[in-house]
């Protein structure tokens, strides 16, 4: 006995299409960003932009790299001999590990 399934599909536009709001100010901008520990890849090639007053959550399981990005953000990885970092690590447009950026206050 064959049956036969009803696949048709009724739509119907309840609202209007609305235009996007207005992309807010970055306050951090990742480019390119990779860390290794005793040159074993930690994270790598990570882009990123954070906008202002948005929440921001990062998730993954453990040893994924979430705490070495938070690190990179505010050069706790410095504290460590062993880091090293590559990429760009901006905030409010300021390059976080220019030479002339004092590490203890970005803290």
């Amino acid at each position: 006995m064959a049956h036969t399934i009803d696949t048709t599909f009724t739509a119907t536009v309840t609202d209007v299409a609305r235009p996007l709001p207005e992309p807010k100010p970055t306050v951090f901008e990742l480019d390119s960003v990779s860390v290794a520990y005793d040159d074993r890849p930690a994270i790598a090639d990570v882009t990123l932009d954070v906008p202002e007053q948005a929440i921001t959550a990062f998730i993954g399981p453990s040893g994924c790299g979430k705490s070495t990005l938070l690190r990179a953000l505010n050069r706790m990885n410095d504290l460590i001999p062993a880091a090293s970092l590559t990429g760009r690590v901006a905030y409010h447009g300021v390059d976080l590990y220019a030479p002339e950026i004092d590490p203890v206050l970005v803290r």
